[in-house]
């Protein structure tokens, strides 16, 4: 299946990895361990997850990653193709292994991860280049950063020269430099990866209150050239910032009961992609991007947890009416 023709598709590129799950009543501190979990093996990986998340609400999606020549590289392939995923383009290294997440989730649903990146780290920007005509066709280009920054450079100068929207999100976070930055339409950072950008990029202290020191840094971060910032905040929601127009808009989320957070930013980046592809504007687009990660939050494992359109519209329509009510 390819796609180089026609537009109307989200291009997601970056990691695939299969995550090692442990659920126990508390996280362990240093030293300590922790036993009574309970163990799953699932498939993740940031690129991954929001693949599926694109996908899944209605977009069609394709996925660019690297993985090994092991059993489960095949297995990652073999499911998002399952998804519906146009998985062409997908990369096998013939010297490293798929990538590997450990997590540890507790009864908050809180997580701690780490990650043996494996074939991801080897994505290179000559294989980037390979598939030039895909990237400037796309509509929407969604990359993360578990892949190397010189191959995150060369994905954003290749799509600008086409028209898609180039969203970035920065995690985990690593120093980018202001020439990647100016080639990105959309970041979407946490409230820790705002001020973790602001400060490698030598912006200036933040001395004021929080919500004057979240828009401060929003501000002088969007003189890179980004459009628009989307900081998610967890149960809070999250604050669009467009610079054109200075104007902060704040998105709330429903109350659930959380069973785990792994792989709900990556839901609701996946969603936003893909309802920006759908024609939508960025204020919607949020609104059910927030919708859908309130779903996937309830729910143990990252794609296993990502929700499908049907989903997202009834919990879409139940903030729109908490919201007119002005109970949001």
């Amino acid at each position: 299946m390819k796609y180089e023709d026609n537009s109307n598709y989200v291009l997601v590129i970056g990691s695939s990895n299969i995550d090692l799950n442990i659920y126990s009543k508390k996280l362990p501190t240093s030293g300590e361990t922790v036993t009574g979990g309970k163990f799953q093996q699932n498939l993740g990986g940031k690129g991954a997850n929001q693949a599926v998340a694109s996908i899944r609400s209605g977009s069609k999606t394709v996925f660019i990653a690297k993985v090994g020549t092991d059993i489960y590289g095949e297995q990652m392939i073999s499911q998002l193709s399952k998804e519906g995923i146009n998985t062409d383009y997908m990369i096998h290294d013939l010297s490293e292994s798929s990538g590997i997440a450990f997590i540890m989730v507790d009864e908050k649903g809180e997580n701690m991860i780490s990650v043996a990146p494996g074939a991801n780290a080897n994505l290179l920007p000559h294989e980037i280049r390979n598939n030039s005509e895909l990237i400037k066709n796309a509509k929407v280009v969604v990359v993360q950063m578990e892949i190397s920054t010189d191959t995150i450079e060369e994905i954003f100068n290749i799509a600008s020269q086409g028209d898609a929207i180039k969203i970035l999100n920065p995690a985990p976070l690593k120093y980018l430099s202001p020439h990647i930055l100016r080639n990105i339409d959309i970041i979407v950072p946490n409230e820790g990866e705002l001020y973790g950008l602001h400060s490698s990029l030598n912006l200036g202290d933040l001395t004021l209150d929080l919500d004057g020191k979240m828009k401060q840094a929003s501000r002088d971060i969007a003189k890179t050239g980004i459009t628009t910032i989307i900081t998610t905040l967890g149960s809070k929601g999250s604050i669009i910032f467009q610079a054109d127009t200075d104007i902060f808009t704040h998105i709330p989320t429903l109350d659930v009961q959380v069973i785990d957070t792994v792989g709900a930013g990556d839901c609701f980046i996946g969603v936003l992609a893909s309802i920006i592809n759908q024609g939508e504007d960025i204020v919607k687009a949020v609104k059910y991007a927030s919708a859908a990660a309130s779903i996937a939050v309830t729910r143990e494992g990252a794609q296993d947890s990502m929700p499908h359109r049907e989903e997202i519209n009834v919990n879409f329509k139940k903030l729109e009416k908490l919201r007119n009510r002005g109970e949001l």
